[in-house]
């Protein structure tokens, strides 16, 4: 799947917060102007991901699935850009915090093996994920016939996105 999401925080943030974080070792393997590349590992377990820095972008690509993220601005915003499983985006650890500006299921996904190349919602992606799962589980008495290239791994987060649920209101900056 390959998504794309404005977020809140902005290059310099996150590049700061790859350089010096608590929850990772930060090995710097090549610095020049306006350019690093490194890797960042996580001490308490094997992942590890390989990070480029740029002037007005951050690529991330994690070791193990080889999910990516491209970090860029775009006019006055900054974007992130996924290429990976639904499941990878919603769970990974292994990264600099990553706040979407507006709700994550209203992103739109460019393509997946799911749906194909016409844009869709996270929404969307999440609730035709479901029906695939639902209708093999229904139909298919090996455990063989349940899984598919196309599924995500047996723990995915589907059932922990809420529909319609209101959203806390947002705090009045003038009151404070």
């Amino acid at each position: 799947m390959r998504i794309q999401f404005e977020i809140k925080e902005n290059l310099p943030e996150i590049t700061a917060g790859l350089l010096h974080s608590e929850k990772w070792l930060t090995l710097i393997k090549e610095e020049r102007d306006d350019y690093k590349k490194l890797t960042i590992k996580d001490p308490y377990f094997d992942s590890a991901a390989s990070v480029e820095i740029f002037k007005d972008e951050i690529r991330i690509q994690t070791a193990w699935s080889n999910y990516s993220y491209r970090i860029y601005k775009l006019g006055d915003a900054v974007w992130c850009e996924y290429v990976g499983a639904y499941r990878g985006l919603l769970e990974q650890n292994l990264l600099p915090v990553l706040t979407p500006k507006k709700s994550i299921l209203g992103s739109t996904v460019l393509n997946s093996s799911l749906l194909g190349n016409e844009p869709h919602t996270l929404q969307q992606y999440s609730k035709e994920n479901m029906k695939l799962k639902t209708f093999r589980r229904d139909n298919f008495e090996k455990e063989t016939e349940l899984t598919s290239p196309k599924d995500h791994p047996k723990v995915v987060y589907d059932e922990f996105i809420k529909m319609d649920m209101p959203l806390p209101p947002l705090e009045n900056k003038k009151n404070k």
